[in-house]
């Protein structure tokens, strides 16, 4: 099969953002809020993409700032839909998949939101248990299993030594460039050592959802983890 190098774009949407990879087909990880399909598809427009080029659109993990516009999104394309098993009843149901705050910031944060806010369900093409090779919808790498933030949390690592991890790091809202543990996990010591897996596949950059992104030696650096 023909190779291409694949090229990362962030996509930001305010709060956060999701991420454009142009290979030979041209994927998209998470979608945003609900209402920010019109904000990706003229980005993708301005990157010389239509949403009916998407192969797949990958979900890392099941909470509603990642998957909201998903639906309207997967109406307007014939691109594929994964998620990790773990996440997929959430996804599924349209909720959010597990929210235990690791921080009193996280705390007040989930006063803010509206626990009991439900989307439409949208069942997944595909189902991840471990590992998905991407080389099938155009991209050189994989989205391997990296629980912690929730349990069904997945990074993906291109074959050009970018990595996506998203909230398993998070930059903080007035200093974006410095990362910590994300507001809520569902298991910090998984965040922890899906963080070290993550660091021992050698990334070059490491793409954040929110805030970043981070070399590999400022994580190691900020989460004392020696290789």
């Amino acid at each position: 099969m023909q190779q291409s190098q694949s090229t990362v774009i962030p996509i930001s949407l305010g709060g956060v953002k999701v991420f454009l990879i142009k290979g030979l087909r041209p994927i998209l990880v998470d979608t945003g809020n609900p209402g920010s399909e019109k904000k990706i598809v003229g980005a993708l427009a301005r990157n010389g993409v239509t949403s009916q080029d998407l192969s797949l659109i990958l979900i890392t993990h099941s909470h509603i700032d990642h998957f909201g516009s998903a639906a309207a999104l997967k109406a307007q394309t014939a691109a594929k839909i994964a998620v990790h098993a773990d996440d997929a009843d959430a996804l599924r149901n349209g909720v959010n998949q597990e929210l235990n705050p690791t921080s009193l910031l996280g705390e007040i944060f989930l006063k803010l939101i509206r626990l009991g806010k439900k989307l439409p369900g949208i069942e997944p093409d595909i189902i991840v248990e471990q590992e998905l090779d991407l080389a099938e919808f155009g991209v050189q790498g994989a989205a391997i299993a990296t629980p912690g933030h929730t349990s069904g949390s997945l990074s993906l690592f291109l074959a050009n030594g970018e990595a996506i991890i998203g909230d398993l790091v998070m930059g903080g809202i007035f200093r974006s460039k410095v990362p910590h543990y994300p507001w809520f996990a569902a298991d910090l010591d998984q965040v922890q050592q899906s963080i070290q897996a993550v660091l021992r596949r050698r990334p070059t950059i490491i793409h954040t959802s929110h805030g970043g992104p981070f070399s590999p030696e400022t994580l190691m650096k900020t989460f004392n983890i020696s290789l």
